[in-house]
Order: structure tokens, then C-alpha cells, then sequence
């Protein structure tokens, strides 16, 4: 590694894959923690310690490697633990106290928090997120004031949760001079409603984090006040696409709930550099890596052990035989499809959906165009995966019972289920109304699956007919039209189909892996910084 690049980083996240899980964050700070550590960097981990935090993977705990600290937030007084582990070859800080070790979730409530209290319902936030959200990164500040010889030249906070930090570094009097020679990073990973961590007003923020109104009377958006806004003055601005960065600030987005036009007003720059993906832990060819009941090799076209994932996904988990509830999901609806025993001559071609069942998925979308397709065509098969808005999950519920036999929707979350699903789907359809990055797309192409996009924000990684399809009229009816237009091609042009699938894969594997990602663009990008 060149002496230009930084030889120590702090990764601060509220969740990370393995350990916290919550969304597309947990990926990136994992990959990039394990990137940079292969890379050479010095990298530590800040996080929060979860009542849900799994230490599977945790090795050399050490509890309390400083004294505990006295917080103050909103007027009252916190004690903060800091214990210390690594995983592989990343070191970890665990920040401990009651309101984190009592939670179930990273940010919102959990089935069984709903069954304790019927006021903490399921999917929705937290009813002390601020609290959560401040105290922590004030711990992490803290830990640097007393342990000054553990700094870094480089604190990259990932997304709204962390992105006050630089500017309480910046400005607070007692950490002022402890982080001067520090440099900030904060990456914007979703800048839609719901995704702000922010203040209801000035007065809040300004109780919250002691950081002076004329300060933040800078970051107000309307009334409220933005950690996005006030990174912008103390720290480098990135996101997870070129795309969603040119998104980000284009004044006519209104994705974004007024923050791309305060962007641009206030003329912040944002790098936009794309996700990548750690492909050997999906690589179809392992069982073990995959999580797959059969491999395969999409690059060198063969599929063979894909279709009997296929078999296996609808025989064990979609058929009117099998059992409606497990573990972690229940089932709607169900796959009878005679292809499995030879019985019909009309192939059916298979469209999927794993992830977060949300409004910014164009779930509504999905489950318009599903239905229509449904109801025109008896040649086409739908498995849907997933967990999220409880509107959208009863939507999905009824589109499998609606059609039986040719529809099935598993409400929940299961990691190998969902990539079965993916696995064992001919295209994955991806109606998001906008997408930072996107992480599906990657997955199924990994698994010989075709993309199907809207041409929104990161998907737009996907080469249009060559690695998978993307499309303009994000409606039930212009989605309901493309599918049905590609399960024809499927049909017709089965070398052509061949030929994107191994495209597909090879091109993720050849652009996208996330050791390019960091030797190519995040190294150069901390040495700029």
C-alpha cells in the first residue's frame, strides 16, 4: 500500500453484516472494513452493542479498554462503556449501555418488542432513535478524547445515524483541538423519507448535541435540522453510485424531501462511488459460499445445478403440500407447476423478488404489473420474498392468493431462502421508484438471474441487453409490457438469454468485487481526502 494512504481509519456504523443487521448498510461497512484491513489499513469498527448483536464471528473480547465515560445528552447524563474485540483481521469498539443492549433491532421494533408492548409496533422506529442515535456518536467521540494515541487520519461515518459527528468534532470546544488533524468522510446511503436521523427543530438539535444554534441554524430544512446538511460543511461528502450522486443534486428530485435542492444551494460536492459486492460469498460453484442446495457456473453457461435449485425452492417451500409457516417466514399462495414432472410442453419462465418490502421498491408496482401479467398469460411463475410495510405485505399476500398455483409470496426473512428464491428465478424484477445502489441486481447476476430495472439511480449499472433490461415506464401496465415482451424472448431466444447470463456474471465479477472497488476508488479517494 502506498505511504500517500491512510495507515489508520475509524469505520463508525450502527450496523454491520454478521454482527448487527439491518439494511444495505450492514454490507458496505463490512466489506469495506475487511477490504481495507486486506489492503493494509488500520481499521476499527465503532458500534453500538445490540441486545440482537450475534458474536458468532467475534473473537479477543475485552471488556472496559477504558474507563467509563459520563455523556450528557438532552440534560441528562449517560454512562458509556467501551469494550474491545476484532473480527478478522478488523478491530472492534462495542459502545455499551442499557437503551442499546435492550433493543431487539438496530432501528426499529421487532414481532416479539409488539408482543411485550403493543405500543412498539412492529417495523416502525424506535420512540428514543435520537437518543440512540446522539449518544452514540458522542461516544465515539469521547473514545478518541481518551484514548488520543488510538486516532485515526480518517473517520468515515456511514449514513444520517452517524453523519453529526464531524461537525460536534469541529464544533465543540472540548474536542476541537483532539480532532484537528483528523479528516471526516460521511457516506449518504439513502436520502428518501424516513432515512434523515433528523431534529424536529433547532431547539432539539441544539439540546441534543451542545453544538451552537449559529451552527446549525445552517443545516435547517424547514424546521428541522439535517445531519446530512451539517456534514457537508465539516466532512466529504460521498454516496454508493455516480448515479445517485447526480441524483442528489439534481434540483428537479423530489425523492429526497428538499435536501438535493439545499444541496445544491449551499454547493456541497458528492463523490459517488458504486457498491460493490464480495463475490465469493455467493459464488454459485460453492455450496457452502452460496448457501445453495446445488451449484452451478453461470460465467461457463452451466446451469444445470440452478434448475434443480429451482425444483428444490418450489418442492420445499412453494407447493400447496408444503407447510405455511416456518420459521422465519409464512407463506402465501403457491407454485403447481407441471414443468417440475414433465407433464406440460409450455415452459414456464420464473420472475422474482427478494428484499425489503417497501414503498421505495415499487412494491405497489410490482404487485400491479404481477397481476395484470398473471391474469393475461398462464405461462409465468412469480416468487416473492420478503418483510416491511404492512399495506405492501398484505398487497403481495393477496396477489398469491388471488392466483394460485402460479404465485407464491414468503412474508419474512431468511438469507439462504431468499437467495434460493433468487437462484431459482429466470429474472428478478426491480421496480424501485429510486435506488441509491442496489445490491439485488448483483446477486442475480451472480446466480445466472436476469435483472429487470428501473432505470433509476445505481441500477443503472446494469448494461441495458447485454448483463440485463432496463426500462423507463415505471407503471403497472409499462412493467406488466416488458415482461411479458422478455418471458416471449425467453421462450424464443434461449442462447440469447445464455449469453446475458454469463455476461452478467462475469462483468460483476471483472467490475464490481469489492476489492477493485476499494484498490480503485476508495484508496485514492481517503488520499485525496
Amino acid at each position: 500500500m502506498s505511504s500517500s494512504y491512510p495507515k489508520k481509519v475509524w469505520l463508525i456504523s450502527r450496523e454491520y453484516a454478521g454482527i448487527a443487521e439491518a439494511g444495505g448498510v450492514k454490507n458496505v461497512a463490512c466489506s469495506l472494513c475487511e477490504g481495507l484491513a486486506d489492503s493494509g489499513v488500520d481499521v476499527t469498527l465503532m458500534i453500538p452493542r445490540y441486545g440482537c448483536t450475534d458474536f458468532t464471528s467475534v473473537t479477543n473480547y475485552t471488556p472496559n479498554v477504558i474507563p467509563p465515560q459520563h455523556i450528557s445528552v438532552d440534560g441528562r447524563d449517560y454512562v458509556v462503556s467501551f469494550d474491545a474485540a476484532t473480527v478478522g483481521k478488523v478491530s472492534i469498539i462495542f459502545i455499551l449501555h442499557q437503551i442499546y443492549c435492550e433493543k431487539s433491532g438496530v432501528y426499529t421494533y421487532t414481532m416479539a418488542d409488539e408482543k411485550r408492548d403493543s405500543t412498539c409496533i412492529r417495523g416502525t422506529g424506535f420512540h428514543d432513535a435520537l437518543l440512540l442515535d446522539v449518544l452514540f456518536q458522542k461516544a465515539v467521540l469521547v473514545y478518541g478524547a481518551a484514548a488520543p494515541s488510538k486516532l485515526p487520519q480518517i473517520i468515515h461515518c456511514q449514513d444520517a445515524a452517524t453523519a453529526m459527528i464531524p461537525t460536534m468534532a469541529r464544533c465543540t470546544d472540548s474536542l476541537f483541538d483532539v480532532y484537528r488533524q483528523v479528516k471526516f468522510v460521511v457516506t449518504v446511503h439513502n436520502a428518501g423519507p424516513g432515512y434523515h436521523h433528523d431534529f424536529g427543530s433547532l431547539e432539539e438539535a441544539v439540546s441534543y448535541t451542545n453544538v451552537p444554534a449559529s451552527v446549525l441554524e445552517n443545516c435547517l430544512n424547514g424546521q428541522n435540522v439535517e445531519p446530512f446538511l451539517a456534514a457537508g460543511y465539516h466532512a466529504a461528502l460521498t454516496t454508493v453510485s455516480p448515479w445517485y450522486s447526480q441524483e442528489l443534486l439534481d434540483p428537479t428530485n423530489n425523492d429526497t424531501m428538499g435536501l438535493s435542492q439545499l444541496f445544491i444551494q449551499k454547493g456541497f460536492a458528492i463523490t459517488g462511488i458504486t457498491n460493490g459486492i464480495d463475490c465469493h460469498r455467493y459464488n454459485p460453484s460453492s455450496k457452502e459460499a452460496s448457501l445453495l442446495p446445488f451449484a452451478f457456473d453461470p460465467k461457463k453457461g452451466r446451469l444445470e445445478g440452478k434448475y434443480k435449485n429451482r425444483r428444490y425452492f418450489i418442492q420445499r417451500y412453494a407447493t400447496s403440500g408444503c407447510q405455511d409457516s416456518f420459521d422465519d417466514f409464512i407463506r402465501s399462495g403457491s407454485i403447481q407447476d407441471n414443468d417440475l414432472d414433465g407433464k406440460t410442453g409450455q415452459r414456464a419462465v420464473y420472475f422474482c423478488y427478494h428484499g425489503r418490502i417497501a414503498s421505495q421498491k415499487g412494491i405497489d408496482i410490482l404487485a400491479d404489473a404481477a397481476d395484470l401479467l398473471l391474469s393475461r398469460r398462464d405461462d409465468v411463475r412469480f416468487f416473492l420474498v420478503g418483510q416491511g410495510e404492512s399495506a405492501l405485505e398484505n398487497r403481495l399476500t393477496k396477489l398469491a392468493t388471488d392466483h394460485p398455483g402460479r404465485c407464491v409470496y414468503l412474508q419474512g426473512y431468511d438469507r439462504a431462502v431468499s437467495r434460493l428464491s433468487t437462484a431459482a428465478a429466470d429474472f428478478i424484477v426491480l421496480p424501485s421508484k429510486f435506488e441509491p445502489c442496489g445490491l439485488e441486481d448483483f446477486i442475480a447476476q451472480l446466480y445466472g438471474t436476469i435483472p429487470v430495472a428501473h432505470a433509476t439511480g445505481g441500477l443503472q449499472k446494469i448494461l441495458h441487453g447485454k448483463t440485463g433490461f432496463l426500462y423507463q415506464d415505471n407503471s403497472g401496465e409499462g412493467l406488466c409490457q416488458v415482461m411479458s415482451y422478455l418471458a416471449d424472448e425467453a421462450k424464443k431466444s434461449p442462447e440469447m438469454m445464455g449469453k446475458i447470463i454469463s455476461e452478467g456474471a462475469e462483468y460483476i465479477q471483472k467490475n464490481y468485487d469489492w476489492s477493485s472497488v476499494i484498490k480503485d476508488k476508495y484508496l485514492p479517494f481517503y488520499r485525496q481526502v
